[in-house]
């Protein structure tokens, strides 16, 4: 990339945002343009902070930027793209959703593809780019070498993943954190709700050792806990607490039987 990419982001959420902050001391791009539906707070604050023109018209969009970067919810995508097939655009379109297939894309220009970093965004949230995957995929050969530049400035694991694969690992994201954190909620209001607010910062340094273990342990050789050693005594008394919440017990029962399945204990 000799000049600078001209980039136009949709959007202003989180996912927005973090991309934005990872063009922002790349001297391989040039941040032209923020589209918001409207000039809100929001939307002024991400244009002054990342310097870029905020346009709420669709028609405002700027027709000779190199790459369109669609940040917004999955729900929206196909909104966003009905707004932008009458403008004719000729640079590479992009989504940013790791469940959402390209091809959503195929009107609104010649050449399309997604950007879909594999994070977890949320205000506030420092992102280490340079170890989040970056899963690129385009419909031409010389949009991926493109999206491979772009992407290679920002971090050190690009790899182009298909529609289908992308979902794939977009599951076992959603396995691996959603999931993960709604078990660390129903653990941290356990300890709210019987004991002292505060007493639930003594589950970090487990919650923290967990993770750490698995940068060198596979995940099935980590499992600790009643239902890999199948103490069933445990188990029980677990459940005995958790008699008034329907939906818990059920939850501690089915993941119990999961990690036994798992242990080949069951």
């Amino acid at each position: 990339m000799s000049q600078p990419l001209k980039i136009v982001i949709m959007g202003t959420g989180n996912v927005a945002f973090h991309i934005a902050q990872s063009f922002q001391s790349n001297t391989k791009v040039n941040l032209l343009q923020v589209f918001n539906h409207r000039y809100s707070k929001e939307a002024k604050l991400f244009s002054k902070q990342f310097q870029c023109d905020l346009v709420t018209d669709y028609k405002s969009i700027h027709q000779t930027a190199d790459i369109y970067i669609v940040a917004v919810k999955d729900d929206a995508i196909s909104e966003v793209v009905k707004q932008l097939i009458p403008l004719k655009l000729n640079g590479l379109v992009l989504h940013t959703s790791g469940s959402v297939e390209v091809n959503v894309l195929k009107n609104v220009s010649k050449t399309i593809g997604v950007y879909y970093p594999l994070q977890t965004f949320y205000k506030g949230a420092s992102i280490d780019w340079s170890s989040t995957p970056l899963l690129i995929e385009a419909n031409t050969k010389s949009s991926v070498t493109k999206l491979k530049q772009l992407a290679s400035t920002v971090s050190k694991t690009v790899k182009v993943v298909d529609s289908k694969n992308r979902l794939q690992i977009h599951l076992a994201a959603v396995f691996a954190c959603n999931f993960t954190n709604a078990m660390y909620v129903a653990a941290y209001e356990l300890l709210e709700n019987n004991l002292r607010k505060k007493d639930a910062e003594l589950l970090l340094p487990i919650m923290q050792q967990s993770f750490q273990k698995l940068q060198t342990v596979h995940p099935t050789k980590a499992q600790t806990g009643p239902a890999m050693r199948n103490d069933k005594l445990v188990m029980k008394k677990h459940l005995q607490l958790l008699k008034q919440d329907k939906q818990l017990s059920h939850v501690y029962t089915v993941i119990s039987d999961l990690i036994m399945r798992q242990q080949n204990q069951d």
